[in-house]
């Protein structure tokens, strides 16, 4: 997760700095009022978002004192399910860059499967609003399409299982988990695999590959066994199912380019929801396949 912080981070310097990029003139976009670049996390109850004015001149706020630092902008986020509605509060923030930005936050708790519609309305009365939905947590089932433990299985087997999560349009920081008999030793995969035919995402576990991790955890050399393998756990970061990047790679400056991924109404940037899934494969007593959803 902290990969797509990082990324954010960047993204938010990113359309705020580039002139060639990120300027709009009004008069040649009229329904376009505002840029919007920020997320919902499930696991958090912090929550921020920045907000650019779409004027003649690129957001560029060197001082406080700058005529840009002010902002015309009321943010409010509702939850669509249940009608609750949150006003956001407003920090100029200094940027890695050196410039500021307009950042607004919030204090709360998501709900995974809720819409949370987020509004930007200026003193006019005209709205730039954007909707998310936070992935249900346990919606979708993995498959290894071969058994995950065989009898007495040891990570030194070389084990590979094919998981699909059939559900999960856009994964991101995977991190499988290995239970050797009460020590836990966790490793971060990244976003691996890709697409699958049904829509979803597939990825190989690869024991053999990440046995010589396990081994390095313990200060284990090459002629050591590892402890008998008790459970792989499976946790996934899902984004929302809108939140699917061009060609499948994040690139920052990509997405800073307006209109390369955006669901911003009279706007442009990207609202997005971020979920957790998790998954507990418990090695059986006996050669079969076993699985519990967590």
């Amino acid at each position: 997760m902290r990969a797509l912080r990082i990324i954010l981070l960047v993204l938010l310097v990113l359309v705020g700095s580039s002139c060639s990029d990120t300027f709009l003139d009004p008069f040649e976009n009229e329904e376009t009022y505002f840029s919007i670049y920020g997320y919902l996390d499930e696991l958090e109850r912090d929550h921020a978002v920045r907000v650019i004015p779409v004027t003649r001149f690129p957001e560029k706020i060197l001082s406080p004192s700058d005529p840009q630092a002010t902002i015309d902008a009321q943010v409010t986020s509702m939850d669509v399910a249940t009608g609750n509605v949150i006003t956001w509060w407003h920090d100029l923030e200094r940027l890695p860059d050196g410039t500021y930005g307009h950042i607004f936050r919030s204090n709360f708790m998501v709900r995974p499967g809720h819409t949370y519609r987020l509004e930007v309305t200026r003193s006019d009365s005209i709205v730039t609003w954007a909707e998310t939905v936070i992935p249900r947590h346990g919606s979708p089932r993995p498959i290894p399409d071969t058994l995950m433990f065989p009898y007495e299985v040891s990570p030194d087997s070389g084990l590979v299982g094919r998981v699909r999560l059939p559900e999960v349009e856009s994964p991101w920081d995977v991190v499988v988990t290995y239970d050797l008999q009460g020590r836990f030793v966790r490793l971060p995969y990244g976003r691996p695999g890709n697409k699958s035919e049904d829509g979803g995402w597939e990825f190989d576990i690869d024991m053999g590959a990440d046995a010589p991790r396990m081994r390095s955890y313990f200060g284990l050399d090459s002629s050591t066994p590892l402890p008998l393998l008790h459970a792989i756990l499976l946790q996934v970061r899902v984004l929302d199912a809108n939140w699917d990047p061009p060609r499948g790679i994040f690139d920052p400056e990509l997405l800073a380019q307006p209109g390369s991924l955006s669901n911003v109404v009279n706007g442009n940037g990207f609202w997005g929801g971020v979920g957790l899934y998790q998954y507990v494969w418990n090695a059986p007593p006996r050669s079969a396949p076993s699985g519990s959803k967590n």
